[in-house]
């Protein structure tokens, strides 16, 4: 049976701009033997206009020989909106 965990952290991305966000899982990695991943989750603001979605324009992985690091997972995000977006970055990893 495969063991499941998540963890998450809350990011914020400039009006108008492209970011790149680098994810890891950390020191307890079971890389290359495990699925990892990252979804992205935009936080509903109630004063805002409506919201045109983040895009993610690009994906990249690579490993890092750093003790504990493991696999990196490099997502870039395009904010179209004239306002900051904030969202949750749910990292997900399957062992």
């Amino acid at each position: 049976m495969a063991n499941i965990d998540h963890k998450q952290g809350t990011y914020t991305i400039a009006a108008n701009s492209s970011q790149n966000f680098t994810f890891w899982w950390g020191k307890d990695s079971k890389a290359p033997n495990e699925f990892f991943d990252v979804s992205i989750a935009p936080h509903f603001e109630k004063s805002r206009t409506p919201m045109e979605p983040l895009h993610e324009t690009d994906r990249a992985v690579y490993w890092d020989y750093r003790g504990g690091v493991g696999v990196v997972l490099i997502l870039t995000l395009k904010n179209s909106n004239n306002f900051p977006v904030t969202f949750e970055a749910n990292h997900v990893r399957i062992y």
